[in-house]
């Protein structure tokens, strides 16, 4: 009879010893993670990079080997972009914390072609979502998963047009004046133009290339005029243009690049633009 109840008392000793080991281990200080920062680097019409710092602490009082980080990047639970970093590796110091970056570039071209619902010059809210693996000591591996909420640009060229150029000198010498150039910017988000580059065709011919440094602020949408100021030299170009100076208007094409600021950080908008403009005298 006691010979029976032998393996029923080594059963509950061992069941006791699995519970208590099980209560220590969820009372045991474990690892943990967050995404402190994400920085937008790099931006332009094509991609944006993107870089994650990740806080990690470790409470052993051995190093914390990281083993793995998968990431996807989903708006409106459609996800975009997905991946696992490359050349994870290394551990976090005992008793510390350490911040590892991760980056991150999304195509803006394959973007839109997921996101159907959103067009060149949105800005997309999303939610990344990761997942950490590490080799906690005596406990084995771990996930630790990770969640940030933040907004990204799909920034677009702004339209460009000559609404006309006031000629306030006119010689066979030099000719000049203020060219009116219209521009829309067609952005969801601000822009603070610095510095406007620029090169004018009239009736197809080069008659100035430059630069101007420019203070002048577009919000999301907003048209406004940039006042250029342009000095012609008709004698290096001939009569031909001396003449169409002296006229009413022609035709023209304008090309550019603008150096802006944005919520985003900086960008260069490429400017193109053609049809026919008027001269005021």
């Amino acid at each position: 009879m006691h010979f029976k109840i032998w393996p029923i008392l080594i059963l509950s000793t061992m069941l006791l010893s699995c519970s208590a080991l099980q209560s220590i281990l969820e009372s045991a200080p474990k690892p943990g993670a967050s995404i402190v920062d994400v920085k937008l680097n790099g931006l332009d019409l094509q991609q944006v990079n993107l870089t994650f710092d990740i806080d990690i602490s470790n409470p052993y009082s051995v190093p914390l080997p990281l083993t793995n980080l998968s990431y996807a990047l989903a708006t409106n639970g459609k996800n975009f972009l997905s991946g696992n970093a490359q050349d994870l590796q290394g551990s976090i110091p005992a008793n510390g914390n350490q911040v590892i970056q991760l980056p991150v570039s999304v195509k803006f071209l394959e973007t839109l072609n997921v996101l159907s619902n959103f067009k060149p010059g949105s800005v997309i809210p999303y939610t990344a979502k990761m997942d950490l693996s590490v080799d906690a000591p005596g406990v084995g591996p771990l996930s630790l998963p990770l969640k940030k909420e933040s907004e990204l640009p799909i920034p677009t060229a702004p339209d460009v047009s000559v609404q006309s150029i006031d000629w306030q000198d006119i010689s066979f010498a030099e000719s000049t004046a203020v060219l009116n150039l219209r521009v829309k910017n067609n952005n969801e988000f601000p822009l603070d133009l610095n510095k406007l580059n620029y090169a004018l065709k009239l009736s197809g011919t080069s008659v100035v290339s430059n630069s101007i440094e420019k203070a002048t602020s577009f919000a999301k949408g907003q048209e406004n005029t940039v006042k250029i100021p342009i000095s012609v030299s008709p004698a290096n170009l001939g009569f031909a243009l001396f003449n169409m100076l002296k006229g009413s208007g022609s035709s023209y094409g304008f090309e550019g690049a603008m150096d802006v600021q944005t919520p985003f950080g900086p960008l260069n908008l490429p400017l193109s633009g053609s049809g026919d403009t008027k001269f005021n005298h």
